[in-house]
């Protein structure tokens, strides 16, 4: 207790480095908190699964001119040709992915009967309720999917739809898809406790659609296919048995198309994080899991690095009482142990502060942490995970200062023959920590500054087509093929035209977004010669191209008519072909395999339809009047003001056309700009790191500027009798410190450059990596140190002159 009462008095005493100190490390802390939540958390899923080391999810790879890619899905019959050909597999659980626009409760109240658009519906047979883990609320998992007009529900999706219902009430109610499919719900199960990749929340009975035994051509990832293993199983050997089956039954297709497909299987620890194959699910990103536990430990380091610094600058300070203490028989080992003491105290206050900060941190950046995050939190987890950060940076930052003042000696302190000298003319660990320090602030500066380039970049460049003040309306689905509403897109589309504030509206695919459709084409030359390519293509009307600005090369528009096809195709697609020239395209017919010859009556300059990490692609626009189910609106001012008067005209001619479909709009912008949420997102992380980094390596020099100015006042008093100005001390003082930050960022500089070019590498197109960037970067840290030594300098060459002096 004693020892707590002088460890408090004296922290209390110094309360300006207290407090330098826990605004330090509570901000390392609680980086590193927020970091450790979110990485945990990614970590976590499928870890409770019963028997994920048996649970393997099967995708598709593919070949095609050479290029290789992955997709999520595998062909519809394989699930039943593995449960009835391949031994070893003791369960095989289709999951296909099932969208509806809306849902109806009868009985409900107005306004809570109807839900636009559920997420997380699927379809799959009775063995996924044997494969995951739920909990039955009410029914059994042997006849809740027995009949096609049954739903389960989780206890989540059960609440939202039936509010303070109890699951056994809800069973046998009613719900009603798309105004038209009745179902009875057969079950309610608990939501899963822990993160898992199966997050169906709406469950119905796999429905085989006409016959699906042939369909082995055709992969979507939205039809999963997940196998459990009998113990002892091989995989390799369950795999080489399914990619045989896949082949024998798909070579036809695939030697008529020119491609190969075969399958990989996929352990269950690795689905959450299989980004590489595109799918309607949540996943996380091992490497930026693993740059963020790089950031964590990275400010972690500083903050104990802040910490060391600020501890031993006071050493000199305190060298009368570490002298007493020897005297009076304390031994090394106890005043380690009372650094330590202070250390922890520090460090405990710290993490009372970082709660704040991280509280803080989770709240205002929301958008940069995971779904589900905080129904999934471990506070067990986390205690422990704060425990053991706390001895352990009480270890780490107080061993350095406790042994550093073992070193004083007693006898010339108490006789005034000698003072404590740290570090004043040799690089010492602290001035390499002080290095090390800005190294890191040099890295998140320049990272900063590339990445925000790059993002702008993204954002700004050219597309090849005039994207300003374009408003996206999307056709519902279900409607597509109704009777009642054919053809009411042009119908409405020549009443939009009339609208005042409207410039001009075109039916079809916009030029650049996430759904792309693709298929083989062919061209013949005069030669005999066939030239085939993997072409994306997209459904416009006669108005898209003069919307978006998109200037013909060659030949012209597309016809405004559904009984005669034909082809634009862009400058990647005319140079695919083998055509030299625009002109030379003009009149020349290209083919779908197996498909009739269609003229092609246009060239078009290229333009981008997908992100920046892939080059332009080939493309062919054609007409079809069945297709153009989305509707490019462009709105005549340039006054963003002027724009919502627009849109009020617009809803109620939605209501005329679509009086059950919600007015939902998108402008196009926004949409773009949605492309690139993870490199935003990426920024801001970066952005943050590098504010952290920056203040914390801003203290640490506050620190070794403190120890410096204390050290050498008296050498200060005795230049400014003799007639030294506040400049040249100021000088005199900030100039080894500026010397540490240049050394800085000559190792930083190299290292910056390597990860940021690393990183660029993944663009097809970005920025390039110029010099002023690191000058700049370097100028700013130059900048920032000196104004935080400075001011300890300033203060320095300020004082009495026969203050420092009257003990001489």
């Amino acid at each position: 207790m004693n020892a707590l009462k002088t460890t408090l008095r004296h922290l209390w005493r110094n309360r300006l480095f207290t407090f330098l100190n826990i605004i330090g490390l509570s901000i390392g802390i609680s980086g590193c908190w927020v970091i450790y939540r979110i990485v945990s958390y990614e970590f976590s899923f499928d870890q409770q699964q019963p028997n994920r080391e048996r649970i393997y999810r099967v995708v598709s790879r593919f070949k095609y001119d050479g290029i290789e890619s992955g997709n999520a899905g595998v062909p519809k019959p394989l699930s039943e040709a593995i449960r009835q050909q391949v031994p070893g597999v003791e369960q095989v659980v289709p999951v296909w992915d099932q969208w509806t626009q809306s849902v109806r409760i009868p009985g409900a109240k107005a306004g809570a009967d109807r839900f636009s658009e559920p997420k997380n519906q699927v379809m799959t047979s009775r063995q996924y309720f044997e494969l995951v883990p739920y909990r039955w609320l009410a029914g059994s998992a042997v006849k809740a999917l027995d009949a096609p007009d049954k739903v389960v529900l989780t206890q989540s999706r059960a609440e939202q739809y039936f509010p303070g219902v109890k699951p056994v009430n809800v069973l046998g109610r009613t719900l009603v898809y798309d105004d038209t499919v009745a179902v009875r719900v057969s079950g309610v199960v608990a939501d899963l406790d822990f993160p898992s990749s199966f997050s169906a929340k709406e469950i119905f009975p796999l429905e085989n659609k006409g016959d699906i035994s042939k369909q082995w051509g055709g992969v979507s990832s939205n039809n999963r296919l997940y196998l459990q293993l009998v113990a002892q199983a091989s995989p390799q050997a369950v795999l080489k048995q399914i990619n045989a089956i896949s082949y024998r039954n798909g070579a036809e297709n695939m030697k008529k198309y020119h491609f190969q497909r075969w399958h990989v299987m996929l352990p269950l620890s690795d689905v959450h994080f299989s980004t590489e194959y595109g799918e309607n699910m949540r996943k996380a990103n091992r490497n930026v899991l693993y740059g963020l536990m790089g950031i964590a430990v990275f400010l972690l380091l500083l903050a104990c690095i802040n910490y060391i610094n600020l501890t031993t600058a006071q050493v000199p300070q305190r060298a009368k009482e570490i002298g007493i203490r020897k005297t009076l028989g304390s031994s090394r080992w106890h005043l380690i142990r009372q650094f330590l003491g202070e250390t922890l105290v520090i460090t405990a206050f710290s993490i009372l502060l970082s709660y704040l900060l991280s509280y803080w941190v989770l709240a205002t950046f929301q958008e940069l942490i995971p779904d589900g995050m905080g129904q999934h939190t471990d506070y067990g987890q986390i205690a422990v995970f704060l425990l053991a950060l706390m001895l352990g940076i009480t270890v780490f930052s107080g061993l350095y200062p406790g042994w550093l003042i073992t070193r004083v000696q007693a006898v010339s302190i108490m006789r005034g023959q000698a003072t404590v000298q740290v570090g004043k003319n040799r690089l010492t660990l602290r001035k390499s920590l002080i290095v090390f320090q800005f190294v890191v602030a040099q890295l998140f500066i320049v990272g900063t500054m590339l990445v925000g380039r790059q993002l702008n970049y993204l954002l700004h460049k050219d597309l090849g087509f005039s994207r300003e003040a374009v408003v996206l309306l999307q056709v519902p689905w279900k409607l597509w093929d109704d009777p009642a509403y054919k053809g009411r897109q042009f119908t409405m589309q020549q009443e939009l035209v009339r609208q005042p504030g409207i410039a001009s509206v075109a039916l079809g695919e916009p030029p650049m977004n996430t759904s792309f459709s693709s298929d083989n084409f062919q061209y013949k030359n005069s030669r005999g010669q066939i030239t085939e390519r993997s072409v994306f293509f997209k459904t416009i009307d006669t108005t898209l191209l003069s919307l978006y600005k998109i200037p013909l090369l060659a030949g012209r528009n597309l016809s405004a008519t559904d009984t005669v096809q034909e082809y634009i195709l862009n400058e990647t697609a005319l140079h695919e072909f083998g055509f030299k020239s625009p002109q030379e395209a003009i009149g020349k017919y290209i083919q779908k395999i197996d498909g009739k010859a269609i003229p092609v009556v246009g060239v078009v300059r290229d333009f981008h339809i997908r992100t920046f990490y892939q080059k332009i692609e080939p493309v062919i626009l054609m007409n079809g009047k069945r297709h153009l189910t989305t509707f490019n609106i462009k709105l005549q001012s340039s006054n963003p003001e002027q724009w919502q008067a627009a849109l009020k005209r617009i809803e109620p001619i939605w209501k005329t056309f679509y009086p059950t479909e919600p007015f939902e709009y998108k402008f196009y912008d926004s949409t773009l700009e949605e492309m690139y949420t993870s490199e935003r997102n990426t920024a801001r992380v970066i952005n943050l790191a590098t504010a952290v980094a920056i203040a914390i390596s801003c203290l640490g020099l506050f620190g070794l500027s403190t120890l410096i100015a204390y050290q050498r006042i008296k050498e200060v008093g005795v230049r400014k009798v003799l007639g030294a100005t506040v400049f040249s001390i100021v000088g005199l003082l900030t100039k080894d410190f500026l010397k540490l930050v240049l050394v800085a960022i000559l190792i930083a500089s190299p290292i910056a450059y390597y990860f940021t070019d690393k990183w660029l590498q993944d663009f097809a197109y970005k920025i390039d990596i110029e010099w002023w960037i690191f000058a700049a970067g370097a100028v700013i840290a130059i900048v920032l140190a000196f104004v935080t030594v400075s001011f300890q300098s300033i203060k320095a060459a300020l004082t009495n002159p026969v203050k420092s002096l009257r003990s001489e």
